[in-house]
């Protein structure tokens, strides 16, 4: 189903994601994507729901910490191109 409406932009940038909309997600956390004159929101997982993700490359042999294994592993997985 599309549901299409109207936004408007705020002084500072930012917008109202309308009720129904928002409620379609399962996460708060939204990718921003700009192509040519379109601006397209994607869902994208919150850290929470990607902490699973970070066992398997926690257990280094290195010693290095887990937040740094974390940032370099989100790098990774969400950088564009």
């Amino acid at each position: 189903m599309t549901i299409k409406t109207k936004v408007k932009i705020s002084s500072k940038g930012q917008i109202t994601i309308p009720k129904k909309m928002r409620d379609k997600f399962d996460s708060d956390y939204l990718e921003v994507e700009q192509k040519d004159k379109k601006i397209i929101l994607q869902e994208s997982p919150s850290v929470d729901q990607l902490a699973g993700s970070l066992n398997k490359h926690a257990d280094n042999k290195q010693n290095i910490p887990k937040n740094e294994v974390w940032s370099e592993h989100v790098k990774e997985k969400y950088s564009s191109p």
